[in-house]
């Protein structure tokens, strides 16, 4: 096994996808959501080229991440539908620390008691 060292640097988004165990094509929706205002799934999957439903479970994953909003728009002869939008970056950076910090307390407790 070999351990990261202080020369193995890591940008931004690698270590997103690492703590969120993001995939690069959660990735490319997210930079999608940051540079649009709303998009519905079905917008989302002909922007990045896949079926309704990869789109969809990205942004569902995202949305549970932390990245991005959900939210449901009312049809007014019935029905809804549901938009998705970017997290301001400052929010998802402070969860993001949070969340870092409750998994390396986790860590460091499991290692201690081996």
């Amino acid at each position: 096994m070999k351990f990261p060292t202080e020369q193995d640097d890591m940008d931004c988004q690698e270590a997103l996808r690492c703590l969120f165990s993001l995939t690069e094509l959660d990735g490319i929706v997210l930079e999608t959501l940051r540079d649009g205002d709303e998009f519905r799934s079905n917008e989302m999957a002909e922007i990045i080229g896949k079926d309704q439903s990869t789109a969809y479970r990205s942004l569902e994953k995202l949305v549970k991440c932390g990245f991005a909003y959900k939210e449901r728009h009312n049809i007014r002869n019935g029905g809804y539908y549901f938009c998705y939008s970017a997290r301001p970056l400052e929010m998802v950076k402070e969860d993001a620390l949070e969340y870092l910090e409750g998994c390396y307390n986790r860590f460091k407790k499991a290692i201690r008691d081996l």
